[in-house]
């Protein structure tokens, strides 16, 4: 019997993160669970947050004109097709890469 890894859709929210996007998706893009997307909601930032982020194999960007945090995960909830959800802001950078597996395996 072969179980399948189920799909994670990780719904990143962000406002001018420029400072941190980077960190973010670095530590996400080195995960040892492989099978995830990436969602990016962006609040309409003013700095280089979008312009940083479109380094990363990133799935979809998602603009969003005010700056209402449920409404844009909300959002990305809509565009992603993950089995698993899960929501980060842009400063919350995950400390290693085991991270995404062990919430995985926590789950099932």
């Amino acid at each position: 019997m072969v179980i399948k890894s189920p799909l994670v859709s990780i719904i990143i929210r962000t406002k001018n993160e420029e400072d941190w996007i980077h960190h973010c998706l670095s530590a996400v893009f080195e995960q040892s669970y492989p099978h995830f997307e990436v969602i990016l909601v962006d609040n309409d930032s003013v700095d280089r947050t979008v312009q940083v982020a479109s380094r990363f194999p990133i799935k979809t960007v998602v603009t969003v004109n005010e700056f209402f945090p449920g409404r844009a995960i909300n959002r990305g909830v809509v565009e992603s097709s993950g089995d698993l959800l899960v929501c980060l802001s842009a400063h919350c950078v995950p400390r290693d890469n085991n991270w995404l597996q062990n919430l995985v395996t926590s789950i099932q």
